[in-house]
Parts: C-alpha cells; structure tokens; sequence
C-alpha cells in the first residue's frame, strides 16, 4: 500500500522531471531559432552581394530597408549611391562573416571584406526585421582600412 505521501512526492517528482524536459527543450528551440535567425541575416547580406556582383540594381533595393528606400528613391540612385559611396561594398574580393549579433528585431553583423587590392576592410551591417518575418538591410557603415594580407 502506497501512501498519500509517498503519491505526494511522486507527483512532485514527476512535475518536476516534466519542467527540466520542456526547460531543455526550450533552450534548444531557442538556440535552433537564434542560429536560424543568425543565418537569415547572413544570407541577406549575401544575396545583396550578388545582386551587386550581377549589377541587378533592383534585387539589391528590395533587400534595403523601408528607410534606406525612401532616402535613396529608387534602384537606380541606389547603386549610385553604392558604387559612389561603398565601392568595397559594391565590388570585393573576399567577405568573412562574423558572427551575428541579435536582439529583438534588429541585428548588427560585421563582414571583413577584401577588396581587388588585397586590402582589408571592416563593415558592419544593421538589419531590421520586418513585420512579414523578412530581414532587410537598414545600415552599412564602412569602419576602415584594416591591413594588406600578404
């Protein structure tokens, strides 16, 4: 015969045992969502890249933000705008993504770009999240000559 008491602590347990499970699964749904997260800003950025790389102006302006569309007007001023100002932005070598930084709905990620010199640059790119769940670029701030690689 089982007591109250010993069905008590029984109970407890099982609660408890239950409450670890949906804790650790929860962290891990959490970190399956901030790397999910991590490589959506990512592929932003690169999808941006390419549509330089491929002088599709248009892709490239659907990928900016509400704010960076309305300062610039349309596509065309916005790779002006590109080539003029981000020319490292607009044609690199190379691009090494670190590592995503996210809170909320905005997220910073610093590329170490490459230029057809050989000369290393630092960029950091914020993005917004939109309310359709899109990520688009709100910010690109070139923070400067880092070194040649020889």
């Amino acid at each position: 015969m089982v007591s109250s008491a010993t069905r008590f602590f029984q109970s407890v347990f099982r609660a408890a045992a239950l409450m670890g499970l949906f804790a650790v699964f929860a962290a891990g749904t959490a970190q399956a969502q901030g790397a999910k997260s991590e490589a959506a800003v990512i592929a932003v950025i690169q999808k941006q890249f390419d549509a330089f790389a491929a002088d599709d102006a248009e892709q490239a302006f659907r990928l900016a933000s509400p704010g960076i569309k309305a300062m610039s007007g349309n596509a065309q001023n916005f790779m002006v705008l590109v080539k003029g100002q981000y020319s490292v932005v607009y044609r690199h070598a190379s691009a090494a993504f670190l590592k995503p930084t996210i809170i909320g709905k905005e997220a910073l990620v610093k590329v170490r770009l490459t230029d057809e010199n050989g000369v290393s640059w630092m960029v950091a790119y914020t993005l917004e999240l939109q309310k359709n769940k899109e990520w688009l670029i709100s910010g690109c701030h070139i923070q400067g000559e880092q070194g040649t690689f020889v």
